[in-house]
């Protein structure tokens, strides 16, 4: 999803308060800083109101970040723009017309937060949803009888329209809407204790919106002991691909008996890129896959934490087949229940016919060279025979939103 801004989306927000200095005692939960509880609630509560390195678009609560630039600003004074739009933020906009409508008519992921909530919810329970948007999850738990939902959004106008959309249904009584960052939220807020957190904070990356950092800090200061959170976990995927349509667009060899090739020193193969960004749907594109599907982050979101990851892990591949590995392709897959007997995938196999699915989320790509290989000037193609052992290497980023890859040829003396 765009609003991920192609792997760029580490957008660290600061108070109105001066810096402070490192605290040598900082310890793992370094992800956040220490404040003083304005509201006077228990300090061990509230002491963790968190900064986050993703910032969801068009968030406008005060104090937050710079005024935004608001739509009409994109076009010259000449252009149209309906009125209707005229107090919108530019990014709120982009964002709702990139991959909220998309969002909202993926009927199986729809599905599933249904039933992961019919699942666990009772008439005494409370949910807290993070991210609301149009207000159809909360609304959806309202409607299986939930006692009270608070639904959690920082965009103004996202809120009001959520609003209405939960009057317009006849939930107004049950759905509290809370119009801040729940990194903002504080639990004098909120009447009742939340016994159930509902989000869906997952971008093509499955990491890659802060989901831990929101998460984490939820479950610490907002909810009751035990709490339900859905989703509880899920996987990220990275599979070798083969795919010579890819390449059409990704690299050159010559054209009328002209020699090309030199133009691919500037061929990227280290940007994590999206499929919405290429262009195209992967499913529509003629691929292979070189070697089975690696699990290279398992989270449970109910133990994990944000940078619980080790920056640099290797995991052993073998090839199945004889060919090139063109690229290596990122799915996720969570599930709505601890068993795993409800799932959501963005793998190509599972979206092929959801198409709002493959243009909200679709899936990441990450260009292969062979570094072993070649003159160092120019990327060479990764050429492997079936039953040749390779080592996929996985890198992540403190905080654990981001991934990149390399792909070597193992050892001869491997395992």
């Amino acid at each position: 999803r765009l609003r991920e801004a192609g792997m760029a989306a580490h957008i660290h927000f600061e108070d109105n308060e001066p810096e402070e200095e490192d605290d040598p005692q900082h310890d793992e939960d370094n992800e956040y800083d220490d404040e003083d509880d304005e509201e006077g609630e228990d300090d061990d509560a509230e002491e963790e109101l968190s900064q986050v390195p993703w910032l969801p678009p068009g968030a406008d609560r005060a104090g937050l970040h710079k005024p935004v630039a608001l739509f009409p600003s994109e076009f010259e004074e000449h252009f149209v723009v309906a009125k209707r739009l005229a107090d919108k933020s530019a990014d709120l906009i982009q964002a709702v017309n990139d991959f909220h409508y998309a969002m909202m008519n993926d009927t199986p992921r729809n599905e599933f937060y249904r039933d992961a909530l019919k699942k666990v919810l009772t008439p005494e329970s409370v949910v807290l949803e993070i991210g609301t948007g149009s207000g159809l999850l909360a609304m959806i738990a309202a409607s299986l009888g939930a006692k009270k939902v608070y639904a959690v959004e920082a965009n103004e106008h996202m809120a009001n329209l959520a609003e209405k959309n939960i009057r317009v249904n006849g939930f107004q009584e049950k759905i509290e809407v809370i119009n801040k960052l729940s990194t903002d939220v504080v639990p004098s807020e909120l009447e009742e204790t939340p016994t159930i957190l509902l989000s869906e904070i997952l971008g093509t990356l499955m990491l890659g919106e802060s989901v831990l950092d929101y998460v984490h800090d939820a479950k610490k200061r907002l909810l009751g002991p035990d709490p339900v959170i859905i989703p509880p976990g899920g996987c990220q995927y990275a599979t070798l691909v083969e795919c010579h349509d890819l390449e059409s667009i990704t690299r050159v060899k010559s054209w009328g008996g002209l020699d090309l090739s030199g133009f691919n020193a500037l061929q990227d193969t280290a940007s994590v890129v999206f499929t919405k960004q290429y262009g195209f749907r992967f499913n529509t594109a003629r691929h292979r896959y070189m070697a089975p599907s690696v699990a290279v982050v398992d989270v449970d979101f109910n133990v994990h934490k944000p940078g619980f990851l080790p920056l640099e892990r290797r995991f052993p591949v073998v090839a199945q087949h004889t060919g090139i590995v063109h690229v290596i392709m990122l799915s996720w897959e969570v599930w709505g229940d601890t068993e795993k007997t409800l799932r959501m995938s963005t793998d190509p196999s599972d979206t092929q016919d959801n198409f709002p699915r493959d243009i909200q989320w679709g899936q990441a790509l990450q260009l292969v060279e062979d570094e072993q290989a070649g003159n160092g000037v120019t990327p060479e193609p990764f050429h492997v025979t079936a039953g040749e052992k390779l080592e996929l290497i996985c890198r992540v980023s403190q905080d654990s939103v981001l991934i990149q890859f390399s792909l070597r040829r193992a050892l001869e003396d491997s395992p």
